[in-house]
């Protein structure tokens, strides 16, 4: 019996994790979500699944990610946790794409480049301190921390992509996110003698308008983000097509499955290649 544990499930990329795990034998999902009661799209997908376990916590809130580990110590006794899954992320639609000179003024952008942090790279670092205890008691002979990154936190990415849209624009996400990578990386040091493979894995460029909100606004202005980034891959002549979650979570669980200690720390492409510019 393996047991997974995904942060950040109530849509997209979490929830596709979340139903895909769900169809394994003898594998226990637990979903992490802010409010469980407002996660419809989640609610309804694992609707009479007896194999998922829906939590309540924050990523931005460690009391509530302790209360979310001892709950799932509740339910798994001393058997531990074999893979925590970190997918949850800050991705506001309305100021996702700006860069510095975007906002009206300073405060505004201290303001959002703060609670970008508390969710992109503190919210990570919160989430592996919480569930540690569970993930150190697995009888697994590997186990698993997997943060779900973006090539936004990258430094060559950024370069590569100069001052076009991609490379100056998302600054709060990319900023964060590029926390995000470190982060993850100090812990695979950090547990490299203990068992552990932690690395951040990138998606791909993924479409998650369908499940992006309940409204059709909500639906609109996520689509009209993935659109405006597919413009600025086509205007730099790279032919790139968003994927769905299913696709992107397929190549990810493959990727998660085959990990070895040699791993640990790397920056992987959703299908396990380190990532390279």
């Amino acid at each position: 019996m393996l047991s997974y544990a995904v942060i950040g499930a109530s849509r997209g990329i979490g929830l596709a994790y979340v139903t895909q795990l769900a169809e394994r034998p003898d594998t226990t999902v637990f979903a992490i979500v802010r409010k469980a009661s407002t996660s419809t799209f989640l609610n309804a997908a694992i609707s009479g699944l007896k194999n998922v376990h829906v939590l309540e916590a924050d990523v931005a809130d460690y009391p509530s990610l302790e209360l979310a580990a001892t709950e799932i110590s509740s339910l798994i006794g001393s058997v531990g946790l074999d893979c925590l899954i970190h997918n949850a992320a800050r991705m506001d639609a309305d100021g996702l794409s700006w860069g510095f000179d975007d906002y009206p003024n300073m405060a505004a952008l201290d303001e959002d480049f703060i609670q970008a942090y508390k969710v992109n790279t503190l919210g990570v670092i919160h989430s592996i301190t919480a569930f540690l205890p569970l993930l150190r008691a697995s009888t697994a002979p590997l186990k698993k921390i997997v943060v779900v990154g973006s090539p936004a936190g990258d430094y060559r990415n950024v370069r590569k992509w100069g001052d076009s849209f991609v490379g100056t624009g998302m600054a709060a996400y990319g900023v964060t996110k590029g926390g995000a990578l470190i982060a993850a990386t100090k812990y695979a040091m950090q547990l490299q003698h203990e068992g552990f493979v932690v690395v951040t894995l990138s998606p791909g460029f993924v479409d998650i308008s369908d499940t992006a909100g309940d409204s059709e606004s909500d639906i609109t202005r996520k689509r009209a983000q993935i659109q405006r980034i597919e413009d600025a891959f086509e205007a730099a002549s790279v032919p790139l097509r968003p994927m769905t979650p299913a696709q992107s979570v397929t190549a990810q669980l493959k990727t998660i499955d085959a990990l070895t200690p040699e791993q640990n720390g790397a920056f992987l492409t959703e299908t396990g290649v380190e990532f390279m510019v």
